[in-house]
């Protein structure tokens, strides 16, 4: 082959390359994420009276992701802090929502224990990953971090009514 076929072959192999990166980036992007940008009303009103929390995805792992075909569980842990003891939490109201739709899902397991090692009990919950990603609608979101936000309700000697609190997870696709 001479220089000249081999440049020819050389420029379309990065065109090629190009196109391929284009498509991907365009197909990672997640359609109607537009739609989670502007705040809605109720949820600033909900945020006025619920107490703001640390909540932790996945603090068991060294890495924080979900794999779209990875089927299993996910820990989120609520952090107890001076301001929260995570025993008023009424666990039967806990539920996982995502910024991109109105579903949300209930954990499956609780377990009370200190996972951030600073001394408060945190509450640890356990949820469907094959759920999270089906009702969230993150199987097409690859390479993006998915913003999870828990919500309860406490009992009525803790003072606030409510808490809140937000994570990211990285989703990553899973290949065979």
């Amino acid at each position: 082959m001479n220089a000249e076929a081999q440049k020819a072959s050389l420029n379309r192999k990065i065109r090629i390359f190009i196109s391929v990166l284009v498509m991907m980036s365009i197909a990672a992007y997640p359609a109607g994420s537009a739609a989670s940008e502007s705040p809605d009303q109720g949820d600033y009103q909900e945020q006025e009276t619920a107490l703001d929390v640390e909540v932790m995805v996945n603090p068991d792992r060294n890495v924080n992701c979900l794999k779209t075909m990875e089927l299993g569980d996910v820990k989120i842990a609520v952090l107890g802090s001076d301001e929260l003891d995570v025993t008023q939490i009424q666990t039967e109201s806990v539920a996982l929502g995502c910024e991109k739709t109105e579903e949300s899902i209930k954990p499956l397991a609780f377990e009370y224990e200190d996972i951030s090692t600073d001394g408060y009990t945190d509450l640890v919950m356990v949820f469907d990953s094959h759920e999270m990603i089906v009702k969230f609608d993150l199987k097409n979101c690859f390479c993006k971090e998915a913003p999870l936000k828990v919500t309860a309700s406490l009992d009525e000697s803790a003072g606030a009514k409510a808490i809140t609190g937000s994570g990211t997870t990285l989703i990553l696709p899973s290949f065979r």
